[in-house]
């Protein structure tokens, strides 16, 4: 149940956020455009909430995209190396990304997905990792963003199924 809201979540948004994107004509003179272009490598903390109950858990992101202007669009593709703690076990994900990003002024709402290699510990598990999500980043200039980013993870042939929600501090150089 919680999965099909979360997918309907989803779903929306990505109806509403291309609708917008599609009647906005690509700025590329505002700062949401300009800090989505090009090699970006963040490292984030998440917050880990199961979906069938149980304790929390949290853990650390490494993510690096190149993002490539086509038309009022962002696409970003890149990779993710994430390690997580839940309930006495470790996760750890190693995956290809795709990342699309939808610039509209300060905003720059995206969506996030990627397949690759996922590993659970205790008893040791492994099997194909699913990410899919999205998230908002608000640009206040060149240097400085805030947002946040709410991801459904999943690795089959395991138990691991979890909502993961993280804040996001941009600081361009």
């Amino acid at each position: 149940m919680k999965l099909s809201i979360l997918a309907a979540a989803i779903g929306a948004s990505l109806v509403v956020t291309s609708l917008a994107a599609s009647r906005a004509r690509a700025d590329e003179d505002s700062a949401a455009y300009r800090s989505n272009v090009g090699l970006h490598i963040g490292l984030a903390p998440v917050l880990l909430i199961p979906t069938e109950g149980g304790p929390l858990g949290g853990g650390l992101e490494l993510d690096a995209r190149y993002g490539i202007p086509v038309g009022p669009v962002i696409i970003a593709p890149g990779g993710r190396l994430a390690g997580y703690y839940d309930d006495h076990h470790f996760i750890g994900i190693a995956m290809p990304t795709a990342r699309v990003t939808f610039p509209i002024g300060p905003l720059a709402p995206f969506l996030v997905g990627g397949v690759g290699p996922g590993l659970v510990t205790n008893p040791s598990e492994g099997g194909v990792a699913l990410l899919g999500g999205g998230g908002l980043m608000i640009h206040l200039g060149d240097v400085f963003a805030i947002g946040a980013e709410a991801t459904y993870q999943t690795i089959t042939s395991t138990g691991f199924h979890e909502l993961a929600i993280g804040p996001a501090i941009l600081f361009s150089f």
